[in-house]
């Protein structure tokens, strides 16, 4: 019997568009990506145990970021919302304007 298991597996989540940030490294104005990251063991190829979660904000030209704590994160999530209606017209500027207002009061 051979049980076959592995680690390093990599998965993420892509949580969508935040913010229109202007890249140090590339130098473009882009919408930052919320992304989370899953480390996994596995067995039979299959991812069964994450060992390791990174959650990053990244350029999406470039993929230069900074990696997020646990209040940046729920800030992220909830631009990330915000960006999407907007991006999808089911807000205005101005009331996304507005919304991203209140998310900087609650830094």
């Amino acid at each position: 019997m051979f049980i076959i298991f592995g680690w390093g597996r990599r998965t993420n989540t892509d949580h969508g568009p935040t913010l229109p940030i202007n890249c140090p490294k590339c130098h473009n104005q882009t919408y930052w990506r919320y992304k989370h990251y899953r480390t996994w063991i596995t067995l039979f190829f299959i991812p069964v145990i994450p060992y390791q979660s990174d959650h990053y904000l990244l350029c999406d030209i470039c993929q230069q970021g900074v990696e997020l704590n646990e209040s940046e994160r729920e800030r992220a999530k909830m631009l990330a919302g915000y960006t999407n209606q907007y991006i999808n017209h089911q807000m205005s500027e101005g009331d996304y304007q507005a919304r991203l207002n209140e998310a900087q009061l609650l830094r």
